[in-house]
């Protein structure tokens, strides 16, 4: 049990109801997401479990310059729009391109589901106004599921903080949040401290599933099958993988390392993902001399890539600063480590404390970059009962698979078709 007490369940299963499976429109779902696919791990998942279970699956997304407007992945329809995403933009252009991909987006479901209409649309925020584009399938009989990947007051305050007219921006974001939450048939959201928070704004909690983030089973046991690529080496190797942003705390690994450097001379590290703030690290590991102790290759690379890469770590670091949605962030490295059976160093929040207990994994003060160094020069010292945390942690991490949230999603989307109004049931329009 985590320190707090708290264990949350690994995802409510809901009991599969049985679709009219002879009728294809009972099993048509939409999925939108203002992301790359299949970048979006979660996104991907979803589709893949809904595609296993026999649904036709769309997803509506972003598109890159040199991908395929239309496109067919793994039994997925992918329709992919033109707008542009530039990490780390200032407010009004943020704001400018949610709004043309919504637009966009409700266009694209509405002329989907004129032709075929959509049992379930699955709408994943961020932003919470994107639920628009989910408005006339509605009104039509389908059922909306609205999947918080972020508590969206809670993220505009990590990243604007301090600017002008901030709080009643921040205020406006939770009215649309409840109101998006409560447009919805389903609320999902990765765990149990998110849903609180969620049906504290006025959000009823039977609306609210739990489907967690666990890695892909599959993916990891392809990784595991694997020889190492790491030759044998003498240093330690400590990893991070996924998105390079500023509240995600890269600047204390780069510290925490330049802390270190005369006392594990052959310490290195690898910072391996995409992100706002690449080019700030990158300053920071070049201000510090830390050029030959740090890989930062600041692109994205797939999934299965990274994992690879980080299986070869000794110490994999989770090293979130504290913030009040860092605190509600149960992260997906740290269940990545867990379940590649790598010992991790995390910072010590709220979520991350619920779901791993200091048996398991090896906690330092969030925010501070000395603590993040002890708790490396812990692992480094002993390198034998870091593993057997990390032996601990992977039995942890499994009871969070993700059969448990796949079979939990099929469920909830058999249930959402039985549901649906008869509208939805109608022929589908000509092309």
């Amino acid at each position: 049990m985590g320190q707090n007490g708290l264990r949350p369940p690994p995802g409510r299963i809901v009991n599969a109801i049985k679709s009219k499976r002879s009728d294809p429109l009972a099993r048509t779902v939409c999925m939108v997401v203002h992301d790359h696919y299949p970048k979006d791990v979660r996104v991907w998942r979803a589709a893949r479990a809904a595609t296993e279970a026999g649904w036709r699956v769309t997803v509506v997304c972003l598109r890159h310059p040199d991908e395929a407007a239309l496109e067919e992945l793994e039994g997925v329809s992918v329709r992919r729009l033109p707008v542009e995403h530039r990490p780390g933009s200032k407010l009004a252009r943020m704001l400018g391109e949610y709004a043309a991909f919504t637009l966009l987006a409700t266009w694209t479901v509405l002329r989907l589901h004129l032709r075929t209409p959509q049992a379930v649309v699955h709408i994943n925020n961020p932003p919470d106004f994107l639920v628009l584009a989910a408005i006339i399938p509605k009104l039509r009989g389908s059922q909306v599921i609205f999947d918080v990947h972020d508590l969206t007051p809670l993220m505009f305050d990590v990243r604007f903080r301090g600017r002008t007219a901030a709080r009643p921006v921040i205020n406006a974001l939770t009215v649309q949040q409840r109101l998006a939450c409560n447009f919805a048939d389903r609320v999902l959201t990765p765990h149990q401290p998110s849903a609180c928070r969620i049906s504290e704004s006025g959000v009823p909690l039977e609306h609210i599933e739990i489907m967690m983030n666990p890695p892909d089973g599959e993916v990891l046991d392809r990784v595991l099958a694997k020889a190492p690529t790491q030759a044998p080496r003498d240093g330690l190797l400590i990893a991070y993988h996924g998105t390079v942003t500023h509240w995600y705390g890269i600047d204390l690994i780069v510290d925490a390392i330049a802390e270190l450097r005369h006392e594990l001379p052959d310490m290195r590290a690898m910072i391996l993902g995409a992100g706002d703030a690449v080019d700030e690290v990158a300053q920071h590991i070049r201000a510090l001399g830390l050029e030959d102790r740090i890989e930062l290759p600041g692109h994205f690379l797939p999934n299965e890539e990274a994992l690879s890469a980080v299986r070869n770590a000794d110490c994999g670091i989770v090293p979130n600063l504290p913030s009040a949605l860092n605190d509600l962030t149960l992260s997906g490295k740290l269940l990545d480590y867990a379940l590649l059976g790598v010992p991790a160093v995390v910072a010590e929040l709220e979520v991350q404390a619920a779901h791993f207990d200091a048996t398991e994994v090896t906690f330092f003060k969030p925010g501070d970059p000395h603590s993040l160094a002890e708790a490396i020069r812990w692992v480094s010292e002993n390198p034998e009962l870091a593993r057997a945390k990390a032996e601990r942690a992977r039995h942890r991490a499994d009871a969070y698979s993700w059969p448990h949230q796949r079979d939990a999603y099929q469920g909830l989307l058999d249930e959402l078709a039985e549901a649906r109004a008869p509208l939805a049931e109608t022929s589908p329009s000509p092309a």
